[in-house]
Formats: structure tokens, sequence, C-alpha cells
């Protein structure tokens, strides 16, 4: 099945779109009934796992739990904020190759200023940047013109 013929899109274009369309909605349905029964098994095992996270002297990871034959993996993903004031601090009381060692710095141009610049400025950001595609999107929808 991975690697099954493309399915022949007819030059008529409405069963395509009619067809894209049932399929959106039904992942959109989907994801919503996958969201109530994720949330049901939190609600369910969550406690427990942060107990055992607890008892391992943690409070973010991978906790995974049995039961009546399964096993179930809750993931207490950590998202880490810095204090920018306070780090550039930290970081400036320390010899420069410390500091290198455990920062990094990554400078950039909003791409709404960038565009909004006077010429002289673009031309001279424009030197530093390089467009990359990101991605591909595609829509369809009936043309009522």
């Amino acid at each position: 099945m991975l690697n099954a013929p493309a399915p022949f899109i007819p030059n008529d274009l409405t069963p395509v779109y009619e067809r894209r369309n049932d399929v959106m909605q039904k992942i959109s349905d989907l994801q919503k009934e996958l969201k109530v029964i994720n949330n049901s098994l939190i609600q369910q095992f969550e406690d427990q796992a942060r107990q055992y996270l607890a008892d391992k002297g943690k409070d973010f990871g991978q906790a995974t739990l049995k039961a009546d034959g399964f096993k179930i993996t809750l993931d207490f993903r950590k998202k880490v904020d810095w204090d920018q004031d306070q780090l550039i601090s930290a970081l400036d009381a320390m010899d420069g190759d410390t500091a290198k060692h455990y920062a990094s710095v990554k400078v950039s141009v909003s791409e709404a200023k960038f565009q909004q610049a006077p010429p002289e400025i673009k031309a001279a950001l424009s030197e530093c940047r390089t467009v990359l595609l990101q991605g591909t999107s595609v829509n369809i929808e009936v043309d009522n013109a």
C-alpha cells in the first residue's frame, strides 16, 4: 500500500473538490474524537503518572503505567523560558569562552520589518538573507464568479 500509484485526477474537479471536503471533515471529526479519548485517558491516569515521576524526583518526563493488560504512557513535556535580562547578566559575569559554550544566540529580522525597510537598509540586510521553501499548501474551492 505504501507504493500504491496515485489516484487518477479527472479533468472535472468537482469530484476531487467534494472528496477533499469529505476527507477534511472526517479528519476534523476524528481529531475531535481523539482529543476526547486522550483527555479521558489523561483524566484517568494523570495522578498516578505524576506520582510515578515524583517518586523518581522528576516533574517532567514519561511515565508508563500498566492497567488491564495495557501500557499507558503519559509524556509531561517541559518548556523552558529564560529571563532574558538575568541570563544576559549571568553570561556577562562569565569569561567569554564559558559564556559561548553555554549560550547560543540567533539574530533575526522580522519579515514584516524587512519588507517595510527603506531601500538602503533593505539592500544591506539582503546580503544576509536566504529564503527557503518551508512547505507547500493547496486549497480548492468553488469559483462563484
